[in-house]
């Protein structure tokens, strides 16, 4: 006659069979909806097929272990070729979606330029960092490697950095502004150079709206990111309102590294640019 303790055993090995039974079965499932598109998803499914060799290891049911193995290297051969033809997909698919923007696609996986931008795509972990410039700003990290989403963020971030033309007359009285208020601070004098931090932080305080001033709350306060600003600078050099004035400082290599000290500033829109240190504005008669 069996005794007590040993159906408690067997009950509680069923339940951990049942476990892991269940457990593969939600996860051959949703391996099974990433098939519909085995190339778009080739890098998310041999992520999860790692997941699935997991859990098939950790598995009380040898012959569940010995049924799948088949299955799994099949499924790893046919991934691998998938991933294969995925790498060359995304780019193509990229170029032809930026363009249409006029943005031409440059460099080589894991590195490619877009623009002002740098994308480096980690096939390994199935996603990409979108930086500002040559890896100089990080925007945004673990951005799932579909062309459109690759696309969507990074026309986000370039439309949210550009200031609308209308408004660079505004935007460079603002900074001259910023310039003197630091220049009466610090007890100097025109023309002088001052420390390109210091005033773009100046004139991120007097951009602020008036509600800012009376309330000051995260809700009223407008943000200037830092590829805005970089982009902003970039806007008003080009633009004729302030190539007799405006000065911008190269920075010292150990400045370029200080993000407190410098700021990175487009040269074009390739995404070329300089690090500089310091303003100036040149007194104007």
């Amino acid at each position: 006659m069996a005794d007590i303790s040993d159906i408690r055993e067997a009950i509680e090995r069923i339940k951990t069979l049942s476990r892991h039974t269940k457990k593969i079965v939600k996860t051959l499932q949703e391996y099974e909806k990433m098939l519909d598109d085995r190339v778009e998803n080739a890098y998310l499914l041999q992520k999860k097929m790692v997941e699935i060799e997991k859990i098939l290891s950790a598995s009380p049911a040898p012959d569940l272990k010995k049924s799948l193995a088949e299955w799994v290297e099949n499924e790893k051969a046919a991934t691998l070729k998938a991933a294969e033809d995925f790498r060359f997909q995304l780019g193509q698919q990229l170029k032809t979606m930026f363009a249409k923007d006029g943005i031409k696609l440059r460099g080589q996986y894991p590195v490619l330029r877009l623009g002002m931008f740098t994308l480096k795509i980690s096939f390994e972990f199935g996603d990409a960092v979108l930086f500002f410039g040559p890896e100089v700003e990080k925007i945004r990290s673990k951005i799932s490697l579909h062309p459109k989403t690759i696309y969507d963020t990074v026309k986000q971030y370039d439309s949210e950095m550009r200031t609308d033309p209308a408004d660079l007359e505004s935007v460079y009285q603002d900074l001259v502004r910023a310039y003197q208020r630091c220049l009466k601070t610090s007890d100097r004098s025109g023309g002088d150079k001052l420390l390109i931090s210091e005033v773009l932080r100046e004139y991120v305080f007097i951009r602020q709206p008036k509600q800012f001033g009376i309330d000051a709350r995260r809700e009223n306060f407008r943000e200037y990111p830092r590829i805005k600003l970089s982009y902003m600078l970039f806007q008003l050099r080009d633009s004729r309102m302030a190539e007799q004035n405006m000065r911008l400082h190269v920075a010292t290599f150990d400045a370029t590294v200080d993000k407190s000290r410098s700021f990175w500033v487009p040269d074009n829109e390739d995404g070329d640019g300089t690090h500089y240190e310091y303003i100036s504005f040149e007194e104007m008669h």
